[in-house]
């Protein structure tokens, strides 16, 4: 496996060269199957109020949640990483405490919530109780957000390796080693897996570790694939974007590249994909929206402070995007023509991909907060402390949010009674 040499502008990895790539799996417990016309469902379409299984809840990563009360909410649990540290193989040594955050967001899925940390910890943890069930651990970090996909949690580590995690045992199922380090949250369709790294590589994988395709990016892929129609009657495409400031469809079942359309700036987060269009943001204090055919820009919104780069993910509901930039502020724009609706005042960048639920918008900030926002008008409705900044994004499911900050605490927050 080749190295690559790094540096880092505006607090991105860029890379310098591409690495080459090297394949191995390990078989293990052979997950369940689907049949053929299951291929044609995506994570969003299966993901119900009671499931939020992947970065953004997976599909087209519109940031779409299930029905959530409140405003108001009180803390159910918290998980403290240092409380959990990884066991010692030489004799009477203290164990190692693990402090690195959270980087990546949390999933939910069948009552169950899957985190992975910065020190190479994933964890599978009980929505209810927060008592942890199982603990799967790396010598490298995790900074992508864990996809779990029939039965098997799936992310890649800091060292180019993707892993398949048995989602009830957290025993190892299958890795593949990829050629890069692994920033990209994975995103699923039926049984094909997709996801990105830093050497400009994008794969496909099928539940048994194989490799289907693989494609080229021009430079790093930062953030989750979403998975839409590029055009009617088409066969669904991964949308990916990243550090080449272009944005590609390429065909989920054949790996084709459909198009690649030049953006002007690097793009940190995923696209959210929409029957008729994307919306995308970049650095320079970009928000674009494109026709799905990447054909035309139906508008741009320019109106981000000093041109502070949009680093998180867009949320889109009720004709209304919300998104996150480095100039402290929440926006919410209207769909169809890009118009500023609102703004909100944090007093730290916002990282954090917002989550819209129930008409109101969940979001982190590196002020320590997260924020509860009205979805039309941007008011605040509450606010929660956390012990420091959050960059991850928030999971929603079963009633429940779940968000863990640099700290490495993870909170479970409920409506108050």
């Amino acid at each position: 496996m080749t190295r690559v040499a790094s540096y880092r502008i505006g607090g991105i990895l860029l890379l310098c060269a591409a690495a080459y790539v090297v394949f191995h799996t390990t078989r293990g417990a052979s997950p369940q199957r689907t049949d053929a016309a299951e291929q044609t469902t995506t994570a969003h379409s299966v993901a119900g109020g009671d499931n939020f299984p992947a970065f953004h809840n997976g599909g087209p990563l519109l940031g779409v949640a299930g029905p959530m009360g409140g405003p108001q909410m009180r803390l159910r649990w918290q998980f403290k990483t240092e409380d959990d540290p990884a066991p010692t193989t030489q004799p009477n040594a203290s164990p190692t405490i693990i402090t690195p955050g959270y980087e990546g967001s949390a999933v939910i899925v069948d009552g169950v919530v899957y985190a992975a940390d910065r020190a190479g910890a994933l964890r599978a943890i009980d929505l209810k109780t927060g008592k942890k069930k199982w603990a799967y651990r790396v010598e490298a970090g995790f900074s992508a957000t864990p996809a779990v996909v029939k039965g098997l949690v799936c992310l890649g580590d800091e060292d180019g390796v993707f892993h398949a995690v048995d989602a009830a045992t957290g025993k190892r199922a299958w890795t593949f080693e990829a050629g890069s380090t692994i920033h990209s949250p994975a995103n699923f369709i039926g049984d094909k897996i997709v996801f990105g790294d830093d050497g400009a590589d994008i794969y496909c994988l099928n539940l048994d570790g194989k490799k289907l395709w693989d494609a080229k990016s021009g430079d790093r892929v930062n953030g989750a694939p979403a998975i839409g129609a590029a055009a009617a009657g088409q066969s669904p495409s991964a949308f990916v974007s990243g550090c080449d400031a272009q944005l590609r469809a390429v065909d989920v079942d054949s790996g084709k590249e459909r198009y690649a359309k030049e953006l002007g700036a690097l793009c940190p987060g995923s696209p959210a994909v929409l029957p008729d269009r994307i919306v995308i943001g970049t650095d320079g204090g970009k928000v674009v929206c494109l026709s799905s055919d990447g054909q035309k820009t139906l508008w741009e919104f320019e109106g981000v402070q000093n041109g502070a780069m949009v680093y998180s993910s867009p949320a889109v509901a009720e004709g209304i995007v919300v998104v996150g930039t480095r100039d402290r502020n929440v926006y919410g724009l209207e769909l169809s023509t890009g118009k500023k609706l609102w703004s909100y005042s944090t007093r730290g960048d916002v990282d954090s991909s917002a989550v819209i639920s129930s008409g109101r918008v969940y979001v982190g900030s590196k002020d320590k907060r997260l924020y509860v926002l009205d979805l039309k008008t941007g008011k605040e409705l509450w606010s929660f402390t956390a012990s420091r900044g959050i960059t991850a994004s928030p999971a929603i499911a079963d009633g429940a949010l779940v968000i863990g900050d640099s700290a490495g605490v993870l909170y479970c927050l409920e409506p108050a009674k």
